[in-house]
């Protein structure tokens, strides 16, 4: 199964953004965002920090862990009606003025399904890490739930990162999802990963 999930990457656009309204949601005690529907009254508003503006034409995605997606990528996902996912309106101002309509993939399903005795990274908890070097899946874990609810998930030891099935993948490539990163997990690893850091 290492060879059945990739990581989604990102780059330069999504880095280069600031939020500036409205907020994402209101706070829940003890509930991440990230691991619930998200209900916004108008587009989230971001503006791209000066002196960073990324290259054009932008492709399907760029992004970190908050992917920014371009209708032709909306088309594409939409119809597929995964669960646990939602394409929330995103709208960038860039320094000339000019603001672009992007769609923000947000994912709020997660996983836990960290294997702790090969995947190399820093745990605040057993269900939580710090930081991910090398990252191995608890094959088990993930074998008991049915692929459809876990074609995209969040890790749910360190929710940022966001894996996705080689079916899936399969399927964005074929499509021909411009700017779309993947890397599949048996290939990825952090090569700034400190093993002994323990914190400041």
């Amino acid at each position: 199964m290492q060879t059945e999930y990739f990581m989604l990457m990102g780059d330069s656009f999504s880095q280069s953004t600031t939020l500036e309204g409205p907020p994402l949601a209101r706070r829940l005690p003890g509930v991440s965002w990230q691991q619930r529907p998200v209900f916004v009254s108008a587009p989230i508003l971001l503006r791209i920090r000066p002196g960073t503006l990324p290259k054009k034409p932008f492709p399907a995605y760029e992004g970190t862990c908050e992917p920014l997606l371009s209708a032709r990528a909306k088309f594409i996902l939409e119809p597929l009606a995964i669960s646990h996912l939602q394409l929330l309106p995103a709208d960038v101002s860039f320094e000339s003025g000019e603001v672009q309509r992007f769609w923000w993939l947000h994912v709020y399903r997660s996983i836990h399904c960290v294997d702790r005795t090969r995947t190399k990274g820093l745990f605040y908890s057993p269900r939580e890490m710090m930081a991910i070097g090398k990252l191995v899946l608890d094959e088990q874990a993930l074998a008991d739930i049915p692929l459809e609810r876990r074609l995209i998930f969040r890790l749910g030891e360190l929710l940022d990162t966001i894996l996705l099935h080689s079916s899936l993948v399969e399927r964005l490539r074929s499509w021909e999802a411009e700017g779309f990163k993947f890397m599949r997990i048996d290939e990825w690893y952090h090569p700034d990963f400190i093993e002994d850091y323990r914190g400041p």
